[in-house]
């Protein structure tokens, strides 16, 4: 599964950055979404294993809430980010 996982700053005017350990070597993919659900970033990692890090810059785009999901070979982790 994923530990060390990491969102900061959140709430966050621009910038997010997102941590994780990968503790296995899997398939995952990352994305991020606006409430109605269209897709402002995606990225597949294939037999990722070790610690992601990485920056998104949102400051073009509206505030309010985004959902980031990575979807493992476990299950798929949700969390809330705030653009304010």
């Amino acid at each position: 599964g994923l530990t060390n996982f990491k969102i900061y700053p959140n709430p966050s005017s621009d910038m997010f950055n997102i941590e994780f350990t990968s503790k296995i070597k899997q398939a995952m993919k990352i994305k991020i979404t606006n409430l109605i659900g269209e897709t402002i970033f995606t990225e597949d990692l294939i037999e990722f294993k070790g610690e992601y890090t990485y920056s998104f810059n949102l400051e073009l785009y509206s505030k309010g809430v985004y959902l980031l999901e990575i979807d493992t070979e476990n299950g798929i982790m949700n969390k809330k980010l705030i653009l304010k």
